[in-house]
């Protein structure tokens, strides 16, 4: 069997039965399945990991929603002692965060270095996982970043002919944030969220880009209390588009950082540039690093987990789980 499986999601941006027949025609010895489904997933990967001579990485063909589709999966199907396979990405999807974070070439670049027979041991980059409620992401959060989330969606979905080919790109992400997100941050203000730390110690981050243990902060304390326009947890620095919304989140592996921005809707349009490029120090922005906090806000916000909306919620709990990942790095592999 070939060292690489690759999963491609038929709902993903560019997830036809174009693309999947693509990779079979110049990867015919690699198994490649087209899956519409968590229950088609890990019927395929329950078989590849169970055999003889299992995959040595298996690939996500898609966006950010199938590379994390593929890491539930291969949680549930692996006992919880047992060390996920690595993970490759090559970005199909809208905001592909993890697969600007190692690199990923686009697909016909990525099947011709799979083809080359990369080197073994393929060059890997360890990512810790967040756990919301038993689900695995690489970020997620409650407010602008997951309301923004739904906007953009709903764009899309009422985008019809040439200008939804805009709607897809980072215009259509900007556009929904300024058209849509701002005005109802506008309308309704910023919700009060109380940050307090489950784990046990906690760091921060200096303005000069320090790591630093906070002194007699444990379990129960309090992080944070007053308004926030963002609250969201991460192990990867990006939220896609190359949006730099967690520029410090691999600094420190074994912890996840937590974030909150608290800066009024004309502030934070004006700190867009900044935010993107993940400056620090920033206006309004306050980092922590630890192993687990719970946000309760002061009425029930838009919750969005690894880029995929969940609904409104007043209380989360994000921690981080006992799995990490390795990825592909595709940079050195290039």
């Amino acid at each position: 069997m070939s060292r690489f499986a690759i999963l491609v999601n038929a709902n993903a941006k560019r997830g036809g039965r174009r693309i999947a027949a693509q990779i079979s025609k110049v990867l015919p010895e690699v198994a490649v399945r087209r899956t519409r489904s968590e229950a088609e997933a890990i019927e395929w990967l329950r078989t590849l990991v169970n055999s003889d001579a299992p995959p040595a990485c298996f690939i996500a063909a898609g966006g950010d929603g199938t590379a994390m589709g593929l890491v539930n999966c291969l949680a549930r199907v692996l006992p919880k002692d047992q060390r996920l396979p690595p993970i490759g990405v090559i970005p199909l999807g809208t905001g592909n965060a993890w697969a600007n974070s190692v690199g990923a070439p686009k697909l016909a670049r990525a099947l011709a270095l799979i083809h080359d027979r990369p080197p073994s041991p393929l060059p890997l980059r360890t990512f810790g996982l967040v756990d919301v409620a038993g689900t695995l992401a690489h970020f997620a959060g409650a407010g602008w970043d997951a309301q923004v989330l739904n906007d953009y969606k709903d764009q899309l979905d009422a985008s019809k002919g040439p200008p939804k080919l805009l709607a897809k790109s980072v215009y259509g992400y900007l556009t929904a944030m300024l058209f849509r997100t701002a005005p109802k941050a506008l309308l309704f203000g910023r919700p009060n969220v109380i940050v307090e730390n489950l784990g046990d110690e906690v760091w921060t981050m200096t303005s000069d880009g320090k790591l630093v243990k906070m002194d007699g902060v444990g379990h129960g304390a309090v992080l944070y209390d007053g308004l926030a326009s963002v609250a969201g947890v991460a192990t990867c620095p990006e939220y896609g588009y190359r949006f730099k919304a967690f520029p410090w989140a691999e600094r420190f592996l074994g912890m996840m950082n937590v974030r909150i921005y608290d800066r009024t809707t004309h502030g934070a349009i004006s700190d867009i540039p900044k935010l993107w490029r993940g400056e620090h120090p920033l206006r309004g922005m306050k980092d922590w690093f630890t192993k687990a906090v719970r946000m309760t806000f002061s009425r029930p916000m838009p919750l969005e987990v690894g880029g995929d909306a969940v609904g409104m919620h007043r209380t989360v709990e994000y921690r981080l789980s006992d799995r990490t990942v390795d990825i592909l790095d595709w940079r050195r592999l290039l």
